[in-house]
């Protein structure tokens, strides 16, 4: 798989295997297995911020909307055997919504932030803290080519 930044002001992510489709189809995966990723956000309010019955719903249809429309892209693109992904500026915020949501789970689930070594890792430990590295480069490219002012 290649990331690329034809002119323009976009992404193009290139996909040279089946493996590397096996791979963008798992970020639904790792988006789903933290379900309840707005409401474990809220612990980081203090008080009766009213924050379940207030900010969980929008932020819930929101996860939602990101998540669904990313990997309709991914499940449209590969039926359709396109070989590239393109993500441009007007849905990069749904594309990093959605990778974020997926860091952020890999997170919850496997704690990778405080992995020191990874050698010696078991084969699903390795290919997780892969994958984290991978949508990390995707989100770092988002914010640095698409989504700056710059």
């Amino acid at each position: 798989m290649k990331i690329d930044f034809p002119l323009g002001g976009s992404l193009t992510i290139v996909i040279n295997s089946e493996k590397d489709w096996d791979v963008l189809a798992m970020m639904a995966q790792d988006i789903s297995s933290q379900a309840n990723l707005a409401e474990s956000l809220g612990g980081l309010m203090v008080g009766d911020s009213g924050w379940k019955e207030y900010v969980v719903p929008d932020l819930k249809e929101g996860f939602n909307q990101q998540s669904n429309y990313v990997a309709t892209v991914i499940n449209n693109a590969r039926s359709q055997e396109q070989g590239t992904i393109h993500i441009e500026k007007e849905n990069a915020e749904l594309w990093y919504g959605a990778v974020n949501q997926a860091r952020l789970a890999l997170e919850a689930r496997y704690n990778l932030s405080e992995i020191e070594d990874i050698e010696g890792a078991t084969d699903k430990l390795y290919e997780v803290y892969c994958r984290d590295g991978f949508y990390h480069i995707i989100l770092c490219a988002l914010l640095e080519y698409i989504m700056s002012e710059t």
